[in-house]
């Protein structure tokens, strides 16, 4: 009966940081990645307007809820280079760690992206659209999303 008890113990013990995980949402959770991030694109491509690589650097705010923000600048091959330009949209992680970003720029694109979060502190991507393909990662530098006034 001892042994029986202590075997139950033990796999009680042994659950509790999993039951933890499961309350919080998990490391695959938008409550888990909510925060300040900061990203940057590898070298891309964009056959839009003409065929021309393409890269950005910004930060990204993702609130509990789900919805973010942010602010990136992008350089165009031979094109434009523009600071700068807001955004804003949404995301959506699985459990399985795979999600969506959803968001329309300040200059009217809008954007749908496959991510992957690899921890709390990591999230890689990359666009859905044929005609602008590109990947890039994202490092939390917060676990508070930044306000428009903290700058």
């Amino acid at each position: 009966m001892k042994t029986m008890k202590m075997m139950m113990l033990l796999i009680v013990i042994g659950m509790f940081p999993t039951t933890q995980a499961l309350a919080d949402g998990g490391p695959c959770s938008i409550k888990a990645i909510a925060g300040h991030w900061v990203f940057a694109t590898g070298v891309g491509h964009s056959e839009v307007p003409v065929p021309q690589d393409i890269t950005a650097i910004g930060t990204m705010n993702i609130a509990k809820d789900g919805s973010l923000s942010g602010t990136f600048d992008v350089t165009v091959q031979n094109t434009f280079f523009v600071p700068e330009i807001l955004y804003a949209g949404s995301v959506t992680v699985n459990r399985d760690c795979r999600g969506t970003l959803t968001f329309i720029t300040g200059i009217g694109t809008e954007r749908i992206d496959s991510i992957v979060v690899v921890n709390r502190s990591e999230i890689l991507g990359m666009s859905q659209d044929h005609l602008s393909l590109w990947t890039y990662q994202m490092r939390r530098i917060s676990g508070k999303p930044k306000k428009a006034d903290d700058d």
